[in-house]
């Protein structure tokens, strides 16, 4: 919309008025914030060499994405929610991913849940996460609710979503945000998140580091980890850090996607 006096007016989406009511009932949870540096050396290394033997741009989300299922199969505690007074378990591991989508011309969000991720390939997982990125926004699941119900209903729909077991079979508790996508500051975000873990993914720069005696370049990732402490406390959450650092720096699905 034209304005005048030296301005312009656009409407916000639904879709980002319900986003910003969202992370107004977030931010009324108990949560712990993790900031940590992931070495992605050799995970980034072997992206670039496949793009340039094939051509190929694998996702650097769905490496994440990847890493984070196989952390959330070793941790099982972290695969749950509040749910009242109890803490209930789910079986599958699911990790939802926000897509950037151009829609009539504006960036759009949406969630895209990936099912079973512990069990799919950085491969699989990069293929649902492009056809999300590339489809109609009606094909994500989950995602048409937001037409459906009037928008001064959705920070008390949310507040039940936090702690509904059908919604967390839909959905899952896991997630992953990539906020440093295509810029190099080397910083960290900060994220609530929805459910019980949330991952930032952060800028990555090139950084010296002292290896065996020598100064090496690494390059390194900012990630926030965002923990629902009613479900986590700190020492899990240090350990479940720690492995998620190994997966991530070992870069082992990336192997696997590019020897195909």
């Amino acid at each position: 919309m034209r304005g005048r006096g030296g301005y312009r007016v656009e409407r916000l989406t639904r879709a980002r008025r319900a986003l910003a009511a969202g992370q107004e009932v977030a931010r009324k949870r108990h949560l712990m914030y993790g900031l940590v540096e992931a070495d992605l050396t050799v995970p980034r290394s072997a992206l670039r060499e496949n793009y340039e033997r094939t051509g190929e741009r694998l996702s650097f989300t769905a490496y994440v994405v990847t890493c984070v299922a196989r952390a959330l199969a070793e941790f099982p505690r972290f695969n749950a929610l509040r749910h009242g007074r109890t803490v209930v378990f789910l079986d599958e591991v699911i990790v939802e991913v926000l897509v950037e989508r151009s829609v009539g011309g504006q960036s759009a969000v949406s969630y895209l849940p990936i099912r079973a991720a512990d069990t799919k390939s950085l491969r699989e997982i990069h293929e649902e996460i492009r056809a999300a990125q590339q489809g109609p926004p009606d094909v994500i699941p989950g995602q048409r609710w937001l037409d459906a119900v009037p928008l001064f209903a959705v920070p008390r729909l949310m507040r039940w979503m936090g702690q509904s077991v059908p919604w967390a079979l839909r959905l899952g508790v896991a997630g992953v945000n990539n906020v440093g996508m295509g810029t190099g500051a080397a910083g960290w975000a900060l994220s609530p998140g929805a459910g019980t873990l949330a991952v930032t993914i952060g800028g990555i720069s090139t950084e010296p580091r002292l290896e065996d005696g020598l100064v090496v370049e690494r390059e390194i990732c900012r990630l926030t980890l965002t923990v629902d402490h009613d479900v986590i406390d700190g020492a899990p959450a240090a350990r479940f850090t720690a492995r998620l650092l190994e997966l991530l720096a070992s870069g082992e699905s990336v192997r696997a996607a590019v020897t195909q």
